[in-house]
């Protein structure tokens, strides 16, 4: 009698631990732990966690599925349901867990819980396959993300994995140029270029495109020489990441080494005629304003002479009104 108590108490107990784990993974049941559970139960827990194991999920072991996104637009993680199977839920999980889905049922909607206070208001939830739609991305959104199904038909549970990478546009890339003129009227340069917020993932590669051979460079910085005589050459950087790639203007090389005060005469050329276009405007604002002033004097004195006339004219009959008759 003894046995049997025991026996239908280990029933009733691995019952009620399959009922709290139906939904968890195996890898979220240590947080199980900082529940309130006696012993047996989390000896329970551990064995339906090893069957669960020994059973084997589909999915275990795959290479997870590489995503890539541009930052603050929005990306889906397509999920695929097997079709002659019975979903009985589905659980998506980042670092977290994210959110639960159960799907809808005779009728009956959807019941979606977005449990991580981070996507709220961020995610939703693609029919039929429920795949997850998270909007207005972050850097904090990069990483493994996993949807567990659980399948009610078969009592398994099938697993998708996929990693994340957010990415930003990159800007205009911007080049400085250094250079040194040797004894011999050579003149050694070193380009660098640089992109403000690249992030991860970049490539730099140098291109010159009046060179026939086309020659190549990878990297952020290019080392050149050149000697008066030599064809005029012009560098363009090109930056690109997963998501975007963008090229600077040509940079010539031939100026820097000729001219060693290129540069500086540039910037003071643009200067000088940025003044004098801002005096230029200047100028035609102040005519233009004396002009119109002077039209509307010259308006005015006609106005002001008609009516002396016509005042004059009111006091001449005022006084041959007042005569005797």
């Amino acid at each position: 009698m003894n046995c049997l108590g025991a026996w239908l108490k280990g029933i009733c107990l691995v019952y009620r631990i399959s009922a709290y784990l139906r939904g968890w993974s195996c890898e979220q049941v240590a947080d199980m732990e900082n529940t309130k559970l006696n012993p047996s139960m989390h000896l329970g827990i551990s064995t339906l966690c090893l069957l669960k194991s020994a059973k084997g999920n589909s999915g275990d072991g795959a290479d997870p599925e590489e995503v890539v996104a541009v930052l603050q637009e929005s990306i889906s993680l397509s999920l695929e349901i097997p079709l002659d199977e019975e979903v009985e839920n589905i659980i998506w999980s980042s670092q977290r867990r994210l959110a639960m889905v159960i799907p809808q049922k005779e009728g009956q909607p959807a019941t979606i819980t977005v449990i991580d206070p981070q996507y709220q208001g961020r995610v939703s939830f693609l029919e039929p396959s429920y795949s997850l739609y998270i909007s207005n991305l972050s850097w904090k959104d990069s990483g493994s993300y996993q949807a567990q199904v659980n399948l009610r038909t078969s009592q398994l549970s099938t697993t998708q994995l996929y990693n994340l990478r957010v990415y930003q546009r990159l800007l205009k890339p911007r080049i400085t140029v250094n250079f040194e003129i040797s004894g011999e009227g050579s003149c050694n340069m070193s380009l660098t270029c640089f992109v403000e917020k690249a992030g991860m993932d970049v490539t730099y590669s140098w291109l010159s495109w009046e060179d026939s051979a086309g020659t190549d460079h990878e990297g952020p910085i290019l080392s050149t020489s050149w000697r008066p005589g030599d064809n005029a050459v012009s560098y363009i950087c090109r930056v690109s990441n997963p998501i975007s790639n963008i090229s600077s203007r040509p940079i010539p090389a031939g100026p820097f080494c000729a001219d060693p005060g290129y540069p500086e005469k540039s910037s003071t050329f643009f200067c000088l005629l940025a003044k004098g276009l801002l005096l230029l405007l200047l100028l035609i604002i102040l005519v233009v304003g004396l002009w119109v002033i002077r039209v509307q004097k010259k308006c005015k004195i006609p106005r002001m002479q008609k009516l002396k006339r016509n005042r004059m004219k009111l006091r001449k009959r005022g006084k041959t009104g007042l005569s005797p008759a």
